[in-house]
This record gives structure tokens, sequence and C-alpha cells, in this order.
């Protein structure tokens, strides 16, 4: 076994939400967590094959039972939100929404799944996750313009509670956003934030391309609060014209992250309590290696 072991302090989400919502709390608890490893050999290649076997993890100097090391090659599962509420049709954007749609799907790479949900009005799903990428480019094609405002909130919280599951292993969304009203069911602020922690417990990662043409508003808000405690990635426009450009460019750099990551293991645990630690530390049992922590994927701005 390893005998050097490296350590990585934990720190809370930097959550903030201050925005007039009202609701209930839900109950949360996790007995969950979740780290990210690179390992290396002596001559900086990396090493694959490992198991949860392979590892040994503490937390606050106790040790956890590693429930799955799963390598970095799992494809995403991404959710593509959008909003086409009455801003974007006002503004002569759907044709921009579609290509933009289209632009992303063309690019992202063809062994990550797909999934369509339209957000006005009510939260629709168009197309499941498949990577049939002519079934959603079709779709993608007739995008209408949706009756009501937007439900961005619902859409995110929804689509993550119904679509999503425990064993995915890479979830991803994509907001495709406009700043015009939000239309969603009230949510206190904090069963937001729970909820964001949530995501951040599974490993999540939100990106948003915010089209902006009333200054910014809730949407602005929420969109950046998801993407900065996720390690997602923001993008606003004033036009609709810059959809296909943002989002084309937006796959791409997921499809180079990806490949960047695929190095890493993801490795989830139990811990005895519901209370995360402090501080982490893992080693490998077997040969030196060089291991690297993390505790999440987060994308490098810009």
């Amino acid at each position: 076994m390893s005998t050097d072991r490296i350590s990585l302090h934990l720190s809370l989400p930097l959550l903030s939400l201050c925005v007039g919502l009202a609701g209930a709390p839900s109950a949360y608890g996790q007995s969950t967590g979740q780290l990210f490893a690179s390992v290396t050999d002596q001559a900086g290649d990396a090493v694959i094959g490992l198991t949860a076997d392979s590892f040994q993890v503490e937390e606050d100097g106790v040790a956890m039972t590693l429930v799955t090391a799963d390598p970095g090659t799992t494809p995403m599962k991404v959710a593509l939100l959008v909003d086409n509420s009455e801003p974007i049709a006002s503004s002569n954007g759907l044709s921009s929404l579609r290509n933009g749609v289209a632009a992303f799907l063309d690019e992202l790479p063809p062994q990550h799944e797909v999934g369509l949900f339209p957000i006005a009005g009510s939260v629709m799903r168009v197309v499941d996750f498949t990577t049939d990428r002519a079934d959603l480019l079709h779709e993608a094609d007739g995008l209408g313009n949706g009756r009501g405002g937007a439900k961005m909130v619902e859409g995110v919280m929804e689509t993550w509670d119904r679509r999503f599951e425990d064993g995915d292993v890479w979830p991803v969304m994509v907001l495709v956003l406009t700043d015009g009203p939000e239309s969603s069911r009230n949510v206190n602020p904090d069963e937001f934030n729970e909820f964001v922690i949530r995501l951040i417990n599974r490993g999540a990662m939100i990106h948003a391309v915010l089209l902006e043409t009333r200054g910014g508003g809730l949407q602005t808000q929420l969109a950046a609060n998801l993407s900065k405690n996720t390690g997602g990635l923001l993008r606003t426009l004033n036009s609709p014209t810059g959809l296909p450009d943002a989002l084309r460019q937006l796959a791409t750099r997921m499809g180079s992250h990806f490949d960047d990551m695929s190095t890493r293991y993801r490795l989830v645990f139990e811990r005895p309590g519901k209370t995360p630690g402090t501080r982490m530390s893992a080693g490998i049992v077997g040969p030196s290696c060089k291991l690297q922590l993390f505790t999440d994927r987060r994308m490098p701005s810009p």
C-alpha cells in the first residue's frame, strides 16, 4: 500500500440567493460523498483499470467505505432545457434558437446522451435522453413559441428529480434562457440552496446561455448561482443571433473538458453520519503512483 497520502481541504459551497421566493423548505440529508482522483505512474501516464479496492479514503481522519471508483470515460448525460417563451418570439429569435440547439447537437461528441426539454408554460419532455442525433435535430427544428412564461426553477428541479438517476456518473444540464418573466412555483431560498447542495454532492454540472434583452433579472441571478456552484459556464448575450455560435462553442468546450477529465476516477463513498467533513485524504493500495484529488470536475473559465 502506498505510504504517502494526500489531503484536500473542503469548504462549503458559496450559495447566495437574495430573491423574493416563498414556500416551505424541504427536508434533506446526505450519507454519501464523492471525490475525483487523477492517478499517474512514475512516467506520468494515466493508470487505468483501478477499482474501489485500489483506493483508501478518509474524511476528517475517519476511514470511509468506498462504493465505486468509476472511470472518467463514462459519457455525459445532458439535459438541454430551452426557454421558448414569448421573449424569444417577440425578438424574432425562434429561428436562432432552433439553429443554436442544432449547432449544439451537431458539435457535442456523439457518445453523450442528450434530452430536450422546453420550459415555456410547462416543463415538457420532447425527447428523452438519447444518442440519436437525428431524432433530436428533428424535434429541435420544430421548436415553437410556448405559451406562458418560462419555468426555469421548476424546469431545473423537476428535470433533476424525474429524469436523472442516482447511478448517473456525469449529469449535466444546459440552460438556454431569456430574462423574461419567470413563472415557476414559489420556492423557499433554503429549499433552493438545499437543492444546489444535492447537485454538488452528486457531481452535477450546469451551464447556461442567457439572452438578456431586459437588463437581466431572476434568471440571471439563478443561472450565475447554479453555474458557479456546480463548476459550469455562464454566457450572456444581448441578441438571439448569437445563440448558434454560443451554443456551438459551449458544446466544443464540453467535449474537450470531458476528454481532459477522462483520466480521473469518480470515488463515491459512504460516510457514517450525514454531516460532511472538512478534510479529505486518500491513498492507493499497490505500487507507488502519483495521486491528485479534486472536489469536482470544475470547468476552467475561458
